[in-house]
């Protein structure tokens, strides 16, 4: 093939085409997905959008190319009219070739730049995704996930797209093997990626046809994964386009060219490449031998078997033990007089399209929230203050019950504050009727969960699955509901009958008393409520894992009953180290009220002793018979102490004690003066000599001289030569004389 300006220009309409069907894909999907509110459409979207970058770059690349190749044409021209060959472009270089120099600008930083663009712009749509979904939890666990209702539509739509990206990454992928055209090898990378993400998307929608809604969760995830590793990819070859050697005239591969979408986007080299290794490790060459010669010449035979196995299969519904099973035509319920519902085993019906079956699981337990539903499992609270994380667009209605029977003993507190104010008679009389009427009624906050299941066809209650049809369907009542019809109504089947029974129970019945009993209440009249209607289900059990007062109110409820343990525990512990420290100073338990009474009647006379002597004075005789019975109730005081034998007793007896050896002490020192009084008499001056050397004795650490000479007639002479150390600041050091 010639490489000129017209094969560039070719793979620039290319180029152009792809990017305006890239466009359509991202748009379609986008305009879809929010439209009818179905998730997988609007993340499918996000996923193509950025692709529209990689056309933008091959537009720019190829336009620039064929600009080249024109540049090219000309100088050829005009150096075919020049001297001997030479021509201004051979003087002038890259100066006058514009064209080659854009060129070269658009390799070495243009499509960098769309790369990184095109990298940031994935990681970023992929961040947001994965926030965004974080909020449904985990895979399996996205209940609440916005799906659209209309699976045919979405499923055609995905086919349709999926197909037309396929056809255009294969054609691409063949262009791209011409050396001029290998840059079309992102385009078709990016085709490919459009058709896998589609494909397993109607994949998933296709298994929602079986109630099986894991898979399309799976998917949803797969899709920002996906996103990640494209942008990893992208990062990595631009590195690489960095450090890799090319030779003279040679091109980098754009990084957004992905290595392994492109791989996928040429599946018959898969294909020949395994069948390569097959051939490889049995020897020969399989593709040769009469058994694939014989798949080839009864293709057809097997296809047509292969489709009225189908159509004979498609006759045949098997339900299981779990499962009734129904029979449809054109949207009708086929049979009659009890017939319509097929139990467990197999049953025939005409082929696929003339006639369809529904399966429905009548054993499965389904959950309910008809107050306010949590994202994850619920649990029960005792009190339940903390905030709740109800999925999006759910709120939590409050109850109306009646008032505390608390407010009917408060009532005079709240009239005397009433009456504190001032106000006139007219205005207190109002006042007070408000706050009885605003004690009469109180909201509290309640989650109920219902557990139920389809009540089974032959059960002695009649009805059934097809009760459970007619009573509503399971189109979603609005694009924001998170609920079906049928689920809506029997939502506000269960309130009702829970609303008329709070109307009957107080504050103190909801939050304390009859707590425990409101699940067990509720539960036969929301039964009764649901069979009156022919609702056609059958109730398990009433779950009320949550009950509080109403909003931030929970706090202000705690606040009293916190006081008062308080109280209780203060009240507790100070009366344990009452009994704890009186009958340590008591002794014996008995003893304490008694010893507490003697005490008290000590201090009384105490008292009265003291008034005795300010009024009468202290000779006189309501004196002296106050302070004679205030000796007598010490003394009993005092022998009860005694004899309950506590800290007080021994107190008593130490006390006693230290006094007589103080007693004793101070008379064995009088003695021992008044027999040193004779010695004294006898000969003064040994005395003293005696008791001065006694006093020396207690200086054991000091030197002692004993001089024999008259001190008026004495010099002496001190140094410290001998208590100064060698070497020391000290060692030169003499006193001076002193004379005494």
């Amino acid at each position: 093939m010639r490489v000129d300006h017209l094969a560039y220009q070719r793979a620039t309409k290319i180029s152009v085409f792809g990017f305006f069907l890239q466009l359509v894909v991202s748009l379609t999907f986008l305009i879809y997905g929010l439209a009818v509110g179905d998730s997988p459409s609007v993340m499918a979207s996000l996923w193509a959008f950025p692709s529209l970058l990689i056309w933008i770059g091959l537009i720019l690349v190829f336009n620039q190319h064929k600009m080249e190749r024109l540049e090219s044409l000309e100088e050829d021209e005009l150096s075919a009219g020049g001297v001997a060959g030479e021509s201004i472009f051979d003087r002038a270089g890259d100066e006058v070739r514009v064209a080659a120099r854009r060129l070269k600008l658009i390799y070495r930083w243009i499509l960098p730049i769309l790369s990184s663009v095109y990298v940031l712009a994935l990681a970023f749509l992929a961040w947001r995704m994965f926030a965004w979904l974080s909020l449904y939890g985990e895979p399996g666990s996205m209940k609440n996930l916005p799906m659209a209702q209309g699976k045919g539509w979405l499923i055609a739509i995905c086919l349709g797209f999926t197909a037309a990206c396929f056809i255009c990454s294969r054609f691409l992928s063949g262009m791209a093997e011409l050396k001029a055209w290998q840059n079309l090898r992102a385009g078709s990378g990016a085709m490919v990626g459009n058709s896998l993400v589609l494909l397993f998307v109607a994949i998933g929608v296709i298994c929602r046809f079986f109630d099986v809604d894991y898979f399309l969760q799976i998917v949803i995830w797969a899709i920002p994964i996906f996103m990640a590793f494209v942008a990893a990819e992208v990062v990595l070859n631009l590195i690489l386009n960095i450090y890799r050697p090319r030779t003279q005239g040679d091109y980098a591969r754009p990084a957004f060219d992905s290595r392994s979408l492109s791989l996928l986007a040429q599946p018959d080299s898969l294909v020949r490449s395994a069948n390569e290794a097959v051939n490889y490790q049995f020897g020969f060459d399989i593709s040769s031998s009469w058994g694939y010669q014989l798949v080839l010449r009864s293709a057809g035979w097997l296809v047509v078997l292969g489709v009225v196995s189908l159509i004979g299969l498609s006759t045949m519904v098997v339900v299981d033990g779990r499962q009734e099973g129904l029979r449809i035509r054109q949207g009708a319920i086929v049979g009659q007089d009890g017939t319509e519902v097929h139990d467990s085993g197999l049953f025939w019906k005409l082929p696929w399209p003339l006639e369809t079956s529904e399966l429905h699981e009548v054993t499965t337990e389904r959950v309910l929230a008809i107050n306010g539903q949590e994202r994850e499992t619920p649990t029960s609270s005792i009190w339940g203050k903390d905030d709740l994380k109800l999925v999006v667009g759910d709120t939590m209605e409050p109850f109306i019950v009646a008032g505390s029977r608390m407010g009917d003993g408060n009532m005079g507190l709240v009239k005397g504050l009433i009456e504190a104010t001032g106000s006139s008679d007219d205005q207190i009389e109002s006042d007070l009727k408000e706050a009885q009427r605003d004690i009469v009624n109180a909201l509290v906050d309640m989650q109920i969960y219902l557990t139920y299941r389809i009540r089974p066809t032959n059960d002695e209650r009649g009805g059934g699955l097809l009760d459970y049809l007619s009573f509503g369907s399971d189109r979603r009542a609005s694009r924001q509901s998170l609920l079906t019809e049928r689920q809506t109504a029997l939502k506000l089947l269960a309130l009702s009958e829970v609303t008329q029974y709070l109307s009957t129970l107080g504050l103190d019945d909801v939050l304390s008393l009859d707590r425990s009993k409101l699940a067990a209440e509720l539960f036969p009249l929301i039964r009764a409520a649901f069979e009156k209607m022919d609702t056609g289900v059958e109730l398990i059990g009433v779950d009320v894992p949550v009950v509080r007062p109403i909003g931030s109110m929970a706090n202000a409820f705690e606040d009293l009953d916190i006081a008062i343990q308080q109280s209780d525990s203060l009240i507790a512990e100070a009366e344990r180290n009452r009994v704890v420290m009186l009958t340590s100073m008591v002794g014996n338990p008995d003893l304490v009220d008694t010893v507490l009474d003697a005490i008290e009647k000590f201090d009384e006379a105490q008292v009265q002793y003291d008034q005795a002597i300010k009024a009468y004075g202290e000779d006189s005789a309501q004196a002296r018979q106050a302070s004679e019975k205030v000796d007598q109730l010490s003394m009993e005081a005092s022998k009860l102490v005694r004899r309950g034998g506590g800290q007080a007793a021994r107190l008593i007896s130490t006390a006693e004690r230290d006094k007589w050896v103080s007693l004793m002490e101070q008379r064995t020192q009088a003695s021992r003066i008044r027999g040193q009084g004779a010695a004294y008499r006898a000969a003064p001056e040994l005395y003293r000599q005696w008791h001065t050397m006694q006093s020396y004795r207690n200086f054991p650490d000091f030197r002692k001289y004993i001089i024999g000479i008259d001190p008026d007639r004495m010099k002496v002479n001190v140094g410290l030569n001998e208590y100064a150390s060698p070497g020391t600041i000290y060692s030169d050091t003499i006193l001076t004389e002193e004379e005494e």
